[in-house]
């Protein structure tokens, strides 16, 4: 889920931009029925008749019209729709980029920040615990568009998980704490047959190319995430530009000349580094934390189900020269909910919809009903916690009786109900996780100038795998590259940032 690039989406064709300026007057036939509310969200129900859907329109007193687009191409399909002046009432959106580029064109309708406060005040109070500044970050002209949403466990650090018979066979008790340590596990987890096959076949780590997670536990010692990051004082810069990040990718350097680093990481992407821990080529995983939760993240039931009998050691951030029990995180802020800018002439109906999201983010029957559908039908509670029925248990089953993301926009986005979302060895899990650990200030932002460079970040990219396997040497090229970069778009980038989010983003 990112917001650190925008994206360049395809078609904003002619047609698109000319009705832009008849929004506001264009009429569908549900805008003056407050009863009738067109819903676009990612992974629609199949049908207008689901169960969730039915019940959902009983207990709001309403009538939802299902708009229908595919996940894999969502932005470029609502660009689509509203190309046609076929613009929803509510619509999800990834991220304050999306946001920007819709009320510019004037496709949204003003929700002020009061409007939230007045409709959605436990909801809103929630928000500024987890981020006093959550309204600021997607003002556009210091109008506010958006109802954010957020993301508890994308607070959850990067930390490495480590195959525990790989270490118990190379004399370790436990997780490696300094770099020094790590190294020393990287050379015997190649080198000392850790699998016990005969053969120099398993590698310490992998990693996705120059994918920011890369080798995250390595820059997180360093002091550095590879993307943007804001110091205290609200200053916005790229992890890559600086000093630590250049000590990195040395120290990245001499463990690929040593052939400690499995050489195709270049190619691979996050699946295929996945699957290496998981089918024992490689010892160690350091990704989010959350996917070794054995219960629910996307590698551990997979690593237990092809290992049942290896313990997966999770670790602590790795001590090195710049910092200690820092970790990345990706952040617990994520998207938004928006509204059509036909809402602006019907208040009446705008209220309504502010109603019903704050009762799908705070109460418990709107809640459990638009995630998890209907208890005895679709789930049972079990130790206060809702477990689907295991003709529901996949995402697939779940979205077929409306029940998921589409209608349950605030699903594992509301912390006043996460005590649905997690068990409570779940929980307990997360707050394990989280204890002694740092997360990196990262930030997050869109300027204009992102639009003019759309291709900035592949110079950092091909210098970044050139350093990392020695085609470059670093003290060499290192003020080149910083050249290069700025000259590609970092530079704007980076004052446009600045100029617009250092006071947001500054420590109060």
């Amino acid at each position: 889920m990112h917001w650190l690039k925008r994206k360049s989406y395809f078609a904003m064709i002619a047609s698109l931009i000319l009705i832009f300026g008849v929004l506001a007057a264009c009429s569908k036939k549900t805008d003056g029925d407050p009863g009738v509310i067109s819903w676009l969200s990612f992974n629609p129900p199949e049908t207008n008749d689901s169960p969730v859907q039915k019940a959902l329109e009983e207990l709001f007193d309403v009538k939802f019209e299902n708009i229908r687009v595919e996940r894999n191409d969502y932005r470029g399909q609502i660009n689509m729709k509203i190309s046609t002046g076929d613009v929803p009432d509510v619509i999800y959106l990834d991220g304050p980029g999306d946001v920007d580029d819709l009320a510019r064109q004037g496709v949204l309708t003003e929700i002020s920040i009061e409007e939230i406060e007045e409709f959605m005040p436990e909801y809103a109070d929630s928000l500024r615990e987890m981020d006093p500044n959550i309204f600021e970050y997607a003002l556009v002209d210091g109008k506010n568009y958006g109802i954010p949403l957020m993301w508890p466990t994308g607070d959850l650090p990067f930390l490495p998980g480590y195959n525990g018979d790989w270490l118990k066979k190379i004399g370790y008790d436990e997780a490696p704490k300094t770099l020094e340590e790590f190294e020393d596990v990287l050379r015997k987890f190649r080198n000392n047959d850790p699998d016990g096959n005969g053969k120099k076949d398993t590698y310490g780590i992998s990693g996705q190319g120059a994918n920011d997670r890369s080798f995250s536990a390595v820059f997180a010692a360093h002091g550095v995430k590879a993307n943007w990051m804001v110091d205290d004082d609200g200053k916005i810069y790229h992890g890559l530009t600086t000093q630590g990040a250049k000590e990195t990718l040395k120290l990245l350097n001499k463990w690929y000349e040593e052939d400690l680093i499995d050489p195709e990481f270049v190619t691979k992407n996050p699946t295929d580094a996945h699957n290496d821990f998981i089918n024992q080529r490689v010892g160690i995983r350091d990704w989010q934390s959350f996917q070794f939760e054995p219960r629910l993240g996307i590698i551990a039931p997979q690593f237990y189900a092809a290992n049942p009998d290896t313990e997966i050691i999770i670790g602590k951030p790795l001590e090195g020269p710049y910092a200690k029990n820092v970790a990345y995180a990706y952040g617990a802020r994520n998207g938004y909910i928006v509204f059509g800018a036909q809402l602006e002439d019907h208040e009446e109906k705008k209220e309504k919809i502010l109603e019903i999201l704050n009762a799908l983010a705070t109460d418990e029957e709107a809640y459990l009903l638009s995630v998890y559908g209907i208890e005895g039908e679709h789930y049972e509670m079990k130790d206060g916690v809702p477990m689907m029925n295991a003709e529901y248990s996949s995402e697939a089953t779940k979205y077929k009786i409306g029940a998921g993301t589409f209608y349950g926009m605030f699903g594992q986005k509301s912390k006043l109900m996460e005590k649905y979302d997690h068990s409570k060895e779940t929980l307990k899990y997360m707050e394990e996780r989280v204890e002694g650990v740092e997360n990196i200030r990262t930030f997050i932002g869109v300027v204009p100038a992102q639009d003019k460079y759309p291709d900035m970040q592949k110079v950092a990219d091909e210098y970044y795998i050139n350093f990392v396997t020695g085609k470059l040497d670093i003290d060499e090229n290192w003020d080149k590259f910083i050249s290069d970069w700025e000259k590609a778009g970092l530079k704007e980038i980076t004052e446009e940032f600045n100029d617009k989010y250092s006071e947001t983003y500054k420590i109060k």
